[in-house]
């Protein structure tokens, strides 16, 4: 687990070896966690689409926020969306992600580019 710090430097708060991601082990990972660290949950965190990560965050921590990795998301552009569509829609997703101010205008713009770009029904 990686955290940051007041001056804004990434740091290393935890870490584990897990030989597989299931979400019983991570939990077990965040009640360690919870334990050498106490005074409250993470305000936020950021992982992946690990389905198995993402039903230990809501059981661990049930009052942190979880978000998705940009990188993460951004990255499977190029394999969902044709070649033709990746070229016309990249700056449209750009935009909407990294030139709004609040979640609605957010999602008002995306909801935007990925009707244009026909994914209305991808997961």
């Amino acid at each position: 687990m990686l955290g940051v710090n007041n001056h804004g430097q990434t740091i290393v708060l935890a870490c584990a070896f897990l030989s597989k991601e299931m979400t019983e082990w991570i939990i077990w990972m965040f009640e360690e966690f919870k334990k050498a660290m106490p005074g409250g949950e993470p305000k936020t965190i950021i992982t992946d689409q690990d389905a198995a990560m993402t039903r230990a965050i809501s059981i661990a921590f049930p009052t942190t926020f979880h978000r998705l990795c940009i990188w993460h998301i951004t990255s499977k552009f190029s394999v969902k969306l044709p070649h033709s569509a990746y070229k016309e829609y990249w700056r449209e997703f750009q935009k909407a992600i990294w030139d709004t101010d609040n979640k609605d205008e957010f999602d008002a713009k995306w909801n935007i580019v990925v009707t244009k770009a026909g994914l209305t029904d991808h997961p």
